[in-house]
Parts: structure tokens; C-alpha cells; sequence
């Protein structure tokens, strides 16, 4: 549906080097100039001139820009080099709701087939910025930039926080924003240091608070910023920008532009033991912050860690290492930064002091982690899932992980480099001690800062019941869900997941809420604390593969203020106390029903046990319950072991 009126504020940017620009500059004024004779809604255009050298262009091509429909043209007095400042300088003058923002070199024609239902798709989903398909020219040449083309490449379509926090993927010349959007989250970063990454910063801010929309319209073809011919350069290395904005984003709340002041950040000096204000730094046993700082001031600077992990790795990323990453920003002894495994290069490797290999079972990540071995740069290789068992228990995996697979034979191969193998539970550590020079095996934890606690008491009525998580072979826990939907009008199920089982399928959709999964982890914590789900179930089957598993589950249903029915299995036998911080059942529908039931009809106790298990996982399994071991597992996989 089109909706009527003045839709859209186009903002085209001249900026960059006026002698090998010209040219195309001149050629996308044509276009802006047939296509807003032809723009029925009547949109706005704002050209943003950079400075004396463009404005003495443009006074050459008079009879071109006095002909542009509705074009205002705001001349700046001095040449910025900085296309954020330019955009935040016509934010101004915006006269529509929307705008979207063009730049030399881009094809005018498909961004004005597209800006209506980009403008469109913005209002009729209530969303604050939507992009279309990425362009030819913004695919990935280095290792610091997107190598998605478009949404039929085998990813999402969507733009997730965790995706943007590897890659630049969001397209400029194919979005249009709210100017309730700015409002919110702030202008753009003005820094200097972001001259190329201007854009990148602000779809990072965005993502992180609010969905990018994602329509399937055509690519716009456009020059990336990253290549983009500025006639002088200001801008600093991507590898240094991206650590400052992974190290502002452990900011909770954050939502403000990058400033040029927040860029430099030193290591500690030597009496930093007395000058560091951070309760996390307090935890520490004092010869562990020595031994840190020790380390820190041997390099005169920072620590630099790089990530490495997949797409769909990102929630193990924050849950193994961010969430510690996010308590130390204030002690100015690392800085982090992912990126994607399969697009990695040597460059994005260069100068680092650990390179953290999550996951990884690709053959660039075999590459990686070798390249690292040649250039003495200590490695880690986390894993969480107990891959040598997964192919042989789990039929849809036998032809992946197995041995002679390639996934299953990289990551071995990556085991048997790694200068120190992680991982959370003895099944899986017994099994990779085998391959392993150096293994170390944490407790997992959980930020409670995102699970805000509940304070109001329970409310009579309505009981929500589910799951959260991805889907699992043991069904018998949905049926019995779906059994106790059929027969009791009192209770409503939440299911956020990749999918919802068919199980569900038979009830009437008011029964059930239903939430797809987040790669943002920080909104999937927020999306479940916000259904308020009261009971969730956990099954697990029997198999090795289960059995070492984390106890995410228990953590993140008792962080939300519910009571989990877990399985009669591990890994839940060794970290629930039965009606103390949970309730088991046995493998049969009659079990998990009566299970959820009686917790339905007994909410006093359920509160009781609900705050039991909460005050158990803040003691325990919290982050700053495990910082301690987690910086001694660091500081182990940074030495060299001999």
C-alpha cells in the first residue's frame, strides 16, 4: 500500500576530491534532476556542498543545479572532509519524517524506484530504518568490511547488532531513517577518526536498540566509504575504530555519537593499582591485578584481543567473553574487537596479542589460527558443544560432524593448534584433552544486568508457560505444554525460537506468543524478561552431546524470574537442587504436565523457588562470580607456557 504525501527527504552529499569526482558528481545531478521532475510525491531534496572547491564547481554548472526540482543546495564555508557533519548539518532543513541519504557516484534511478517502499515499509512496520538489497559496489574487498552482496547470499537478511559488530552491511544509499530515530540515538559521529566509518558507527548504535528492517528491493549501486576518494584524509585504521566502539558498546545503554575525545584510550600507568574506580577491579585478588598489569605495562599499551567466530556464533561470544569484556572497559588493559572466521584476513591479525578462535570450523579459520602459529600470536579455541559426539548421536548432523568432514577435521585441526583450548563441562573436557596442548574449563555465566530482577509479586490469573531457545529433539516437554493449554483456559504459552514446533500448531493462535529468535543477545534478554514468562521448560534427551552441554538454561530461565522444568539428565542434575532452584521430570507427558502443573496452582511456592534459583545464579554463575577465574584463564592463554 502507498501511502499519500510528501514521503522522503533525499540528502546528497558532494564531498571528496573535486578533480577525479567531478565527473561523477556531475552525472548523479543529472539523474537527481529527471528523476524530481518525475517524483510524484513531491520529495524533498537537500545537496550538501563541501566547501569553496564544490561551490566554485557548481558555479560552473549553473543551468544543472537551478533546474533540480525542490533541491535546496546549503553551501558549508570551510570543507569539512567529513560526510557526518555535512548529513547533520541538513538534518536541519529536513522538512519529512524520513529521509535517506545518496552520495556521489550512486544510481539515482534504482534509489528512486526504491525510496517509496523503503519509505513505505518504514511506516506500515513501525520501524525507524529500513535498507534494501546491498549494492554491487559495497561488497567486501578487506578483511574490515561486509562481504554480503545481497539477501540471497546463504545468510539472513536481516542487519543484527552482533552481524554489524564484524561487518559493515547496512547500505546507505538503499535506507531511509526517522528523524525519530535521531532524536533518540543522537546525530552523527562528527570524530575525524570516523571519516570513512561514519555510517558504520551510527547503524551499530541503531541496531543495537532498534530492528533494521529488511525489504527484498534491488541493489542500489553505490562506492563504499571505505574506497571513497576524499581529497584528504582524516580518517583512522578500521581496526583501531572498531576496539574504541566495541569497547563503548559494553556502555550499557550507550546511544550516543562517537567523539574524537573517546578515542584515545592509554594503558594504566604504573600506580593504576590505586587509580582504577571500578567495583569489577575490586574483585580481583590483588596478585591477579598485578599479574594483569604487569603484563600491560610490558607492552606500554592495551592488550589487543581479536574474535573469531561464525554468524551464527555471536551469542556464544557474548556470553564467553563480552560479558567479562563489558566489566574491564574501565581498567584500560584490553581492547576487542569479532570478526568473521571465513572472511578474516592476516591484516586483521596484525598486532595482536591473543586471537580467540570461537567455535570456528571453517577453512580460513584453519588458516588463521596456522598464520597466527607462524607469526608467534598466542591463539584460543573455545568451544562450548560437544562436537565429537554431535554427528554420531544426531542423525541430521552425520554427514557434517564426522570424521574426514571438513568442519569436523578443521576443527580438530584448530584444537591441535590452539595454544589453549576453553570450554565449560567435564564430558567435553575429558573428550578434548585427547587433542588439546593447554586446557582450561570455566563455569558459564550470565549478565543479570540484562535480566532485570522482578520486584512486584506474582498476579492471580493468567500463568505463562513455554520455551525459550533453539529446538529439541525431545518433544515431550511441547506436548505436554500443548495438553495442559487444551485443557486449562488459565494459562498462555511463549515460545521464542528459530521456529515454532508444530506441536503448537493445533491450538488457537491467541494461546500462543510466539518470538523469533535474536542474534542481538542483549534483545533476546530483554524480549524474554518483557513476556514475564513464569514456567519454562528445558528438555534434553541422553546423549553424550546433551550431556555436556552448558547450563544456559537454568541460568537465563532463573535470570528472568522464572522456574524451570528441566530434565531428569545432565547437565541440569549437577547445577539444579530439586524444588529448591527447580523441578525435574521424567521422560513422559504425564510427568511434565503434573511438573508445570502443580507449579501453575502453587504460585507462592513458585515465587519461592524463583528467588531461590535467581539469588543461586547471582552468587555463582553472575559475571562478577566468574570475572576472577575468567582473568586467570586470560592471562593463561596469553602466556607462553613454558
Amino acid at each position: 500500500m502507498n501511502l499519500p504525501g510528501p514521503s522522503l527527504t533525499t540528502i546528497v552529499l558532494l564531498v571528496g576530491d573535486v578533480a577525479t569526482l567531478g565527473g561523477s558528481a556531475a552525472t548523479t545531478l543529472i539523474g537527481l534532476r529527471y528523476f524530481s521532475e518525475r517524483d510524484t510525491a513531491n520529495g524533498q531534496i537537500i545537496v550538501v556542498v563541501d566547501g569553496p572547491e564544490w561551490r566554485d564547481w557548481l558555479d560552473a554548472k549553473v543551468d544543472l543545479t537551478s533546474t533540480i526540482a525542490r533541491a535546496t543546495f546549503l553551501h558549508l564555508p570551510v570543507t569539512t572532509h567529513l560526510p557526518g557533519m555535512m548529513v547533520n548539518r541538513a538534518l536541519d532543513l529536513v522538512a519529512t519524517e524520513h529521509f535517506g541519504i545518496v552520495t556521489i557516484g550512486c544510481e539515482v534511478s534504482t534509489w528512486y524506484a526504491n525510496h517509496r517502499d523503503l519509505t513505505n515499509g518504514v511506516r506500515e512496520n513501525g520501524a525507524s530504518i529500513a535498507a534494501g538489497y546491498r549494492g554491487p559496489g559495497e561488497t567486501r574487498s578487506s578483511g574490515n568490511e561486509s562481504f554480503l552482496v545481497h539477501q540471497d547470499d546463504p545468510f539472513s537478511s536481516a542487519y543484527p547488532h552482533a552481524w554489524l559488530q564484524m561487518l559493515d552491511l547496512v547500505p546507505m544509499s538503499n535506507c531511509v531513517i526517522s528523524l525519530t530515530l535521531i532524536r533518540t540515538l543522537g546525530r552523527f559521529s562528527e570524530a575525524p577518526a570516523l571519516q570513512r566509518m561514519w555510517w558504520w558507527e551510527f547503524t551499530l548504535r541503531a541496531a543495537r536498540q532498534h530492528d533494521i528492517l529488511s525489504l527484498p528491493l534491488q541493489p542500489v549501486a553505490a562506492t563504499s566509504w571505505h574506497h571513497f576518494d576524499f581529497a584528504k584524509l582524516l580518517g583512522e585504521p578500521v581496526d583501531a575504530n572498531l576496539r574504541t566502539m566495541m569497547r563503548l558498546g559494553g556502555e550499557r545503554g550507550r546511544c550516543l555519537p562517537l567523539r574524537q575525545d573517546e578515542q584515545q584510550k592509554t594503558a594504566p600507568a604504573d600506580d593504576a593499582v590505586n587509580q582504577i574506580q571500578s567495583a569489577a577491579w575490586r574483585l580481583l585478588p590483588d596478585t591477579l591485578r598485578t599479574r594483569l598489569l604487569k603484563l600491560v605495562w610490558q607492552k606500554k599499551r592495551p592488550l589487543n584481543i581479536v574474535v573469531l567466530g561464525g554468524v551464527n556464533e555471536p551469542a556464544h561470544n557474548q556470553l564467553c567473553f563480552f560479558n567479562y569484556f563489558a566489566l574491564m572497559r574501565d581498567w584500560n588493559v584490553l581492547t576487542w574487537r569479532c570478526i568473521l572466521d571465513e572472511r578474516a584476513t592476516f591484516d586483521d591479525i596484525s598486532g595482536c596479542d591473543l586471537v580467540i578462535f570461537s567455535r570456528v570450523r571453517s577453512d580460513n579459520g584453519v588458516a588463521m589460527i596456522e598464520a597466527c602459529a607462524e607469526r608467534q600470536i598466542r591463539t584460543l579455541y573455545m568451544l562450548d558443544d560437544n562436537w565429537f559426539w554431535l554427528g554420531r548421536e544426531w542423525n541430521d548432523y552425520a554427514d557434517i560432524f564426522a570424521p574426514g568432514k571438513p568442519p569436523y577435521e578443521n576443527f580438530i585441526r584448530c584444537v591441535k593448534c590452539a595454544d589453549t583450548t576453553l570450554t565449560y563441562s567435564a564430558p567435553l573436557a575429558e573428550d578434548l584433552k585427547l587433542f588439546a596442548r593447554r586446557l582450561v574449563t570455566l563455569p558459564t555465566n550470565v549478565d543479570l544486568d540484562m535480566f532485570p530482577a522482578r520486584n512486584a509479586p506474582i498476579a492471580e490469573g493468567n500463568t505463562v508457560i513455554g520455551y525459550v531457545g533453539s529446538l529439541r529433539k525431545n518433544m515431550i516437554a511441547f506436548d505436554a505444554l500443548v495438553d495442559l493449554a487444551t485443557r486449562r483456559a488459565d494459562v498462555t504459552i511463549f515460545v521464542m525460537s528459530n521456529a515454532l514446533p508444530a506441536e503448537f500448531s493445533t491450538l488457537p493462535p491467541g494461546r500462543v506468543k510466539f518470538a523469533p529468535y535474536q542474534f542481538n543477545y542483549e534483545a533476546y534478554a530483554a524480549r524474554v524478561t518483557s513476556a514475564r514468562p513464569d514456567i519454562l521448560v528445558a528438555p534434553v534427551g541422553h546423549t553424550r552431546f546433551e550431556a555436556s552441554k552448558c547450563p544456559n538454561k537454568f541460568l537465563e530461565i532463573s535470570a528472568c524470574g522464572a522456574v524451570g522444568v528441566y530434565s531428569r539428565t545432565e547437565p541440569y542434575l549437577s547445577h539444579v537442587v530439586e524444588h529448591q532452584t527447580g523441578v525435574f521430570a521424567d521422560d513422559n507427558i504425564a510427568a511434565w504436565s503434573t511438573a508445570i502443573e502443580k507449579l501453575i496452582d502453587e504460585p507462592g511456592a513458585r515465587q519461592q523457588i524463583a528467588r531461590q534459583a535467581r539469588a543461586h545464579v547471582a552468587a555463582h554463575y553472575a559475571t562478577p562470580a566468574v570475572l576472577s577465574q575468567f582473568v586467570e584463564m586470560l592471562l593463561t592463554a596469553l602466556s607462553t607456557g613454558e
